[in-house]
């Protein structure tokens, strides 16, 4: 039920998309002075700093491969693609997101973002297995250990997929090099430790976004909505870019993130929400409460 606003103007989609540019400029700009003013703030600011600015880079590439603020896809694409986060292949995972939304949403073997896991896999697995899938399904574990576990194994999966060529991909890893020796070689002419600022972009901006996904999508058998809002306040939506209204966002991916909320209320995303068991009305705290050590459901989903 996709809602559009026909006003254009220059080379910006809409003339809304200023905010879009806001969060760019922002996000990029705040990395660069805070690694230049890295003895002035020290570590302690420094890396927390980043952590948040990290998180904020990831819902940025979320929104340009979208197709947001520009028109030209290629634009947006070369703001998309430096790596502040280092590990991202960010042509490769635009690819992979694309197909994510076209898929049957939470189905381990069609859904390339998908948590579960097939009870085949379940049956095959050894009692390890089965605690660290069973723990993915708690907010802290997944936080913490996951991000360890799932950056390695994407960056992995890519590698392999450049070896063999496949839709592109090794195109995606050299520029995904070239960026990340151009981010490194910057960082190294600053006092910044080049681990300090990965320890921040890499694993703290990571920690900060899995907070998004990891309540997005749930499997209910003989429910239609899989995909979940969560009514999260001023900061977290905007380091979220409102991508925790997130029927909102799959009910139509092309709407910018400033106008989600209006789209939410239009296709009546929250009544939704409610109805399948999936609306956070007291935001990420919410979770937290409820699913720090407690899994929010089992790791195995049904075939339909």
């Amino acid at each position: 039920m996709p809602v559009t606003d026909s006003s254009t103007t220059g080379v910006l989609h809409e003339a809304g998309e200023w905010k879009t540019l806001g969060v760019i400029v922002a996000v990029y700009g705040l990395t660069v002075l805070t690694v230049v003013r890295y003895d002035v703030l020290t570590p302690w600011l420094a890396i927390p700093m980043l952590a948040v600015l990290g998180a904020w880079h990831l819902s940025m590439q979320h929104e340009v491969l979208h197709g947001h603020p520009f028109k030209s896809q290629f634009i947006n694409d070369a703001i998309g693609s430096i790596p502040v986060t280092l590990w991202m292949p960010y042509f490769a995972f635009k690819k992979d997101h694309h197909e994510h939304h076209k898929s049957d949403l939470t189905n381990p073997e069609l859904d390339n973002e998908s948590f579960y896991v097939t009870q085949e896999q379940w049956d095959n697995a050894g009692p390890i297995r089965r605690a660290a899938w069973t723990a993915n399904r708690t907010i802290l574990f997944r936080m913490f250990v996951w991000t360890i576990v799932s950056t390695i194994s994407y960056v992995t999966l890519v590698l392999k997929r450049a070896v063999r060529n496949e839709q592109g991909d090794r195109l995606a890893v050299v520029l995904h090099v070239i960026g990340v020796v151009a981010v490194v070689y910057l960082v190294s002419l600053s006092s910044m430790p080049l681990w300090q600022f990965a320890l921040g972009t890499v694993y703290g901006g990571r920690i900060l976004n899995a907070i998004r996904p990891f309540p997005e999508h749930k499997y209910q058998n003989g429910v239609e909505t899989k995909t979940a809002m969560i009514m999260a306040g001023p900061f977290m939506s905007l380091l979220m870019l409102n991508n925790n209204l997130h029927i909102a966002h799959h009910d139509d991916p092309k709407i910018p993130w400033y106008r989600v909320n209006e789209l939410s209320k239009r296709v009546n995303a929250v009544e939704r929400a409610r109805e399948a068991g999936v609306l956070y009305e007291g935001g990420y705290a919410e979770v937290f409460r409820k699913f720090s050590f407690t899994p929010v459901d089992s790791p195995v989903r049904e075939r339909n």
